[in-house]
């Protein structure tokens, strides 16, 4: 057993798994951490199987009073415990004050030994705060929250951090994807910035356009990944939370393995397309 009271909570925490599979034709979408390899790597540390939930933090950090002992893992960012900086997993007593600095790129994790309790739908208890499925109360932590594991967790171990470096422009490799004859120049040719409106449904590209004979389609199946092309050339990339049909070509489709990489590019930083 372990248990954490949130004493203050950065405006995107939530709890997160892999996701929910097998739903998309109801319309439910995916959701799940958004860097899967962080997820798992603070998972391994606090000694759990890598498919257990966490909680994401982006952009801020937060702070946690611990009020039974408990196995803590932070990936993204530093922890410090009573004051004193951590550097990979810790078991903490009740009455420790944690605070968690805000991530090193956008998304940050930590993990709890044992399984962290919340409610579940379809099969998850990732958050989906326009549904209000998974977590608390399917919404984002908030002060006052509880954190509460069940069961034990296994041997805590330092892992391997998966590489995410700041670069001056980030490589994404994509495919093509069922649209992409329309384009009228080739996406790898510009260099794009990530917006500062991108979140969990989608990353918003800015600066260069693309050049395509443009057409509607008929609402056709989207997924995370899926690189879509508006009227005015700027492209979107979906994300974990995005919707499970749209109208707007498929120009591409982004690889699983670099959506995490994707994901921990900052507002402002420049992307760069590689087709493969």
């Amino acid at each position: 057993m372990g248990k954490l009271r949130v004493v203050k909570a950065g405006p995107m925490a939530s709890i997160q798994d892999f996701g929910r599979f097998g739903f998309r034709r109801y319309g439910i979408p995916q959701s799940g951490a958004m860097d899967r390899d962080f997820m798992i790597a603070a998972n391994r540390q606090a000694g759990n199987p890598e498919n257990y939930p966490v909680i994401e933090f982006a952009l801020a950090g937060m702070e946690l009073e611990a009020l039974e002992e408990a196995v803590i893992s932070v990936i993204g960012a530093a922890l410090k415990v009573n004051g004193e900086h951590v550097e990979k997993a810790c078991k903490v007593s009740a009455g420790d004050s944690l605070k968690i600095s805000a991530p090193g790129f956008v998304y940050g994790y930590m993990g709890m030994g044992g399984k962290l309790a919340a409610q579940e739908d379809f099969g998850s208890i990732s958050t989906y705060e326009r549904a209000g499925f998974g977590g608390i109360a399917g919404r984002r932590l908030k002060a006052g929250d509880m954190l509460i594991v069940d069961g034990e967790c296994g041997e805590m171990s330092h892992v391997d951090i998966p590489q995410r470096t700041i670069v001056e422009v980030a490589e994404i490799r994509i495919m093509k994807g069922p649209e992409w004859d329309l384009l009228k120049e080739l996406p790898s040719l510009k260099t794009f910035q990530v917006d500062a409106t991108s979140d969990r449904m989608g990353i918003r590209l800015t600066g260069a356009k693309l050049d395509c004979d443009y057409q509607e389609i008929a609402s056709s199946a989207v997924i995370p990944g899926t690189i879509q092309l508006p009227p005015d050339g700027q492209p979107i990339i979906l994300m974990n939370d995005c919707q499970t049909t749209g109208g707007y070509p498929r120009i591409g489709k982004v690889m699983n393995e670099d959506l995490g990489k994707l994901a921990q590019v900052r507002p402002g930083k420049a992307i760069r397309f590689r087709l493969v």
